[in-house]
């Protein structure tokens, strides 16, 4: 705020400043002092200026003073107090008023919550690679729930490898597509999962070094998972794969 209804010299007393500070308000004239050229305070957000003259050794004080708000300065021109005024705001920077912001409960709030079914598959479905778009969900989560939720559309065939842009996983469902899928994959960084569909462990190991050894450079963290054809099983708990009364391990 400029005050230029009043000459600096002629608060030549401290008992003068004492009558401009009881104009401004959260100033106690307690903090007048005899000199005093300026008032800048830890404890209150103004400050003033009393005389320009001296204004360096006002700036070095307001330096670091972000709680300061309101500053006055006394000045008999106008051109005087917009440079005075320029060099405070380059030096405190702005003002952040944080604003209490109100928005109907129907509107709800900004998340990514999602909602999920938990179904029973058919095993039929299962056998005849009908199931891949059920457990995507799964494979999604299971990478790190990175990015938006890929959806296979509903009618559409199993795909022989998958590999949606926007999440740092992929799922190879046929062998023979390996190729296929690291050319997809070449130019991709930061990948966290490659899930491999297969019931051979040695294919599995093998599939997992070709994988490992093309993409490991730009994607580090990347791990591989095997996937069994017959997704169910990768799902069982309790349950004896083999038949072997007790002796099979539950994926």
């Amino acid at each position: 705020m400029h005050i230029g209804f009043v000459e600096p010299r002629a608060l030549d007393r401290p008992a003068k400043k004492k009558q401009l500070l009881a104009l401004i308000e959260g100033l106690p004239q307690t903090l007048v002092t005899d000199p005093c050229p300026f008032i800048v305070s830890e404890d209150h957000k103004a400050s003033v200026l009393f005389d320009d003259d001296a204004a360096e050794d006002w700036l070095a004080a307001l330096e670091g003073q972000d709680h300061i708000t309101d500053l006055y300065i006394v000045t008999p021109t106008k051109r005087r107090f917009d440079a005075l005024k320029a060099e405070v705001q380059a030096l405190l920077g702005p003002i952040l008023v944080p604003e209490e912001e109100k928005r109907p409960m129907a509107a709800g709030f900004p998340a990514n919550l999602a909602y999920f079914k938990l179904e029973f598959l058919d095993k039929d479905r299962v056998a005849l690679k009908r199931a891949f778009r059920e457990i995507l969900p799964l494979l999604w989560l299971k990478a790190g729930a990175i990015g938006p939720r890929p959806e296979l559309a509903r009618g559409d065939p199993e795909p022989a490898f998958f590999a949606p842009p926007e999440n740092p996983f992929a799922v190879l469902l046929e062998e023979s597509s390996l190729n296929g899928l690291l050319a997809a994959l070449a130019d991709r960084v930061e990948l966290r999962c490659v899930y491999l569909v297969t019931d051979s462990e040695d294919a599995f190991k093998e599939m997992s070094a070709d994988v490992v050894g093309a993409l490991r450079s730009g994607s580090p963290e990347l791990t591989t998972v095997q996937l069994y054809r017959d997704y169910l099983d990768n799902f069982l708990i309790n349950t004896d794969r083999f038949g072997m009364d007790g002796q099979g391990v539950a994926r």
